[in-house]
């Protein structure tokens, strides 16, 4: 007889404590959001998916699960089971004693997340990669007080910044953790269980002992829904996103309508033949900023897409573009324009620069005006080209708009 074998650990044990306000004894996973629990969304979000076997990690007010695991057990297709922690063992701390029972690559989720995202993307990603440990990300709203990753080519972790430490580092990154992860359990015996007094978190332990043996660590950076509910202000926030369908409809499954946007010259300031190479170079247009946004609301998400030929000139490295690329996106953040992903083209089809990187010296399809990067994105996030809109600055932003079939618009007639 075959071993079953689970898909998804669902981390439920943790206390609560900032939302206690709220929920009194009942503990997050089991609070009601209009109407239904933190819980019973995500099982039905992994039914959708076809996940097979859940596995709950429970401790706090363990008691109180029982009832509902058995009515979701009816109600959905999935078989869900509990592992119960005799004493707390943190968001991590019960995944060495289960694991014999775990896939091989398994997802992880923290319980007190709302989230709506395409799993089969996710997957094939970490398939594709042949990843140790996939974290999902997203722009962070909160990155002052939130774990980040700097991602200079795109996909590869090179850099973690933890909650509450090297905060003048952490302002060049923005990818926040999302609270969701693909984990490949033979990484587990890499670096073995906590001990006692050890952060038993994922990302302050599992992420952070895998990094510091240089074993590969991959970013899946999705603009779907993921937001937790830690805090009554965020609480609230999910409320009203629950009621107008915004957690659902920036699920991948459906097209999403993009505002992409210019760098140099839209949103900051670069002078004809001359490049932005460090971060005091940086000059913010805040008056085009401040009227992007109320566009970027009608918009699902915010692309920033920008040719860097500095890159192929070896003027600039992929960590210094990420470093400034940071800096611009965490302005914009504070003054209320989100941007959600970074897409640039390194290539360049001129040689004879010093330093210059020869295997990036090419006539490229994603360097604009061609449409290369637009419908990179397009496969990547189901975007619906023509429901969207390039805002830039030059008539290379305006012919690669419509060689991708986008809407586009000056910033200079803003």
């Amino acid at each position: 007889m075959k071993t079953k074998k689970f898909d998804a650990v669902v981390a439920c044990g943790g206390y609560g404590t900032r939302l206690k306000a709220l929920t009194n004894d009942i503990p997050k996973p089991l609070f009601l959001l209009n109407g239904k629990s933190t819980l019973e969304r995500c099982i039905k979000e992994l039914d959708t998916y076809q996940f097979k076997n859940v596995i709950l990690t429970i401790g706090f007010k363990s008691n109180k699960f029982f009832e509902l695991i058995e009515q979701l057990n009816k109600k959905y297709r999935i078989n869900i089971e509990v592992f119960l922690e005799k004493k707390p063992m943190g968001e991590c701390g019960a995944l060495w004693i289960i694991k014999d029972k775990l896939c091989d690559d398994f997802l992880f989720i923290n319980g007190d997340i709302i989230f709506s995202i395409e799993f089969k993307k996710l997957l094939n990603f970490h398939k594709r990669l042949s990843s140790n440990l996939t974290l999902v990300t997203h722009t962070c709203d909160h990155p002052e007080d939130s774990d980040l990753v700097s991602v200079p080519n795109g996909s590869l972790v090179e850099d973690i910044f933890l909650k509450g430490k090297n905060k003048e580092i952490k302002k060049n990154a923005y990818l926040g953790n999302s609270g969701i992860c693909v984990i490949n359990k033979f990484s587990l015996d890499k670096i073995g269980p906590p001990i006692k007094n050890q952060s038993n978190s994922i990302f302050h332990y599992i992420v952070k002992n895998l990094f510091d043996l240089n074993i590969n660590v991959f970013s899946y950076n999705t603009t779907e829904y993921i937001k937790d509910m830690g805090t009554p202000k965020r609480f609230r926030v999910v409320e009203e996103d629950l009621s107008s369908n915004k957690v659902n409809k920036k699920n991948y499954i459906n097209l999403q309508k993009t505002l992409f946007l210019d760098r140099d010259n839209t949103l900051i300031k670069c002078e004809t033949g001359k490049y932005i190479l460090k971060k005091e170079d940086i000059d913010f247009y805040r008056e085009n900023i401040e009227k992007i946004i109320p566009i970027s609301l009608n918009y699902d998400f915010v692309c920033l897409i920008t040719n860097q030929p500095t890159i192929s000139m070896g003027k600039l490295s992929l960590k210094d573009l990420n470093e400034i690329n940071s800096l611009i996106i965490k302005f914009c953040l504070s003054v209320g324009l989100k941007i959600d992903v970074v897409t640039f083209c390194p290539h360049h089809p001129h040689k004879g620069f010093e330093g210059e990187i020869q295997i990036l010296k090419q006539d490229c399809f994603c360097r604009k005006p061609n449409p290369g990067l637009f419908f990179e994105q397009s496969f990547l996030r189901n975007i619906d080209l023509k429901e969207s809109l390039m805002i830039g600055d030059s008539q290379n932003d305006l012919f690669a708009a419509l060689n991708a079939g986008c809407k586009f618009l000056n910033v200079n007639d803003l």
